[in-house]
């Protein structure tokens, strides 16, 4: 289990380093989600959440 918690620590400190202005975190349900201002993505999985992230900042390059 400890190996699990850190791989998840591991993976939100690279998202962190990747999107700058984004908060980052996995909930208790297992989804991963992403905060900036007013906006909340999130997902089931780490992956998902960097293809929502991409898609966002493409929507969007002035944000």
């Amino acid at each position: 289990m400890e190996d699990t918690v850190q791989g998840a620590a591991g993976q939100l400190q690279q998202l962190t380093a990747d999107y700058s202005g984004w908060r980052f975190g996995l909930g208790g349900s297992g989804h991963w989600w992403a905060v900036r201002r007013n906006e909340c993505l999130r997902a089931r999985s780490k992956e998902e959440l960097e293809v929502k992230l991409r898609q966002r900042l493409e929507a969007r390059p002035d944000a």
